[in-house]
Order: structure tokens, then sequence, then C-alpha cells
């Protein structure tokens, strides 16, 4: 088990007894088991994306894989990433040059808790005029906002 950290802005992995062994000597006081633990994926960039036009594409708790910032689809498309949200869904939408949504559904990860897992469903856009809208994933918020808020990523798509 690992479990991700911040030192004055600065993230740390530990493992669950290196933990234990940094805490009885003070380096992670009161760090250790917590509730706010962030599980991480090492080989997936929280970084968001550098377009600043662009919403994110990866977030701390989900990663958009596709579609790629900028697609072209028609008929329909693969959605793909990874995530953490509760019972491993992933809501998903589609949104108008307004902002509104005009689709949308849901995915289910492989799992859920303790790390990101692999999500990916098939989003039918056939009957969207053609233009562009901006595809959003997002965790879960089943908590009515008293747990941790809902996380999106999304990239911009043009149907043709």
């Amino acid at each position: 088990m690992r479990s991700t950290r911040t030192f004055s802005g600065r993230r740390a992995v530990v493992s669950a007894a290196l933990c234990g062994a940094l805490v009885g000597v003070g380096a992670l006081a009161g760090g250790c088991g917590s509730e706010d633990a962030v599980a991480e994926d090492p080989e997936v960039s929280t970084q968001p994306s550098e377009e600043a036009s662009a919403p994110p594409r990866t977030s701390g708790l989900i990663v958009l894989s596709a579609p790629a910032e900028g697609a072209t689809v028609e008929g329909s498309f693969e959605a793909s990433g990874k995530a953490n949200s509760p019972e491993a869904n992933v809501p998903w939408e589609i949104r108008d040059s307004s902002g509104e949504p005009v689709l949308e559904g849901h995915a289910t990860a492989e799992g859920w808790m303790d790390k990101l897992y692999p999500w990916k469903t098939t989003v039918d856009v056939s009957d969207l005029e053609p233009g562009t809208y901006v595809f959003i994933a997002r965790t879960d918020d089943t908590s009515d906002g008293e747990g941790k808020p809902a996380e999106e990523v999304g990239a911009t798509i043009t149907v043709e």
C-alpha cells in the first residue's frame, strides 16, 4: 500500500511499512493512514494539459486517454482513461458551445478505492448536430457535497 503526502508543495509516495517507521521518528506526523490519503498510479501524470483553453486531461482521481484533444468524431467513438471514483462509476457528458450538457452517460472502471483503474465506453454522437463540443468525464460524488468534490477532465471534439 502506498500513501501520497504533500510536504512544502512536494508530493511523496510512501509505502505503508516506511510510513509507520517515519511516523515513529516524527518525519510524517499526522500523515499516514489518514482519510485524506490519495492513491497514485506512478505511470500516470497528474499534471494538467499544457493548453490553457482545453479542459485538463488529468486530475488526481481521473485521467482522460481518449478522445484526444481536438479529435474529429462521427457516429460513435471510444472514450477511455483511468479513474478512482466511488463504486467505480465514471459519469460523462458532452457539452455544447454554451457549456450546456447535450448528451450524458457513464462508464464503469475496473475497480476503485486504492488506485486509478482503467475505464472505457462507447459514446454514440450520431444524433448530435455537426459542430464543436467538449467531452467531459468525471469522478462521482455520492455524498451530496459532504465528501471529496467530483473532479472532471475533458477534451474538445468536433462532431461531423
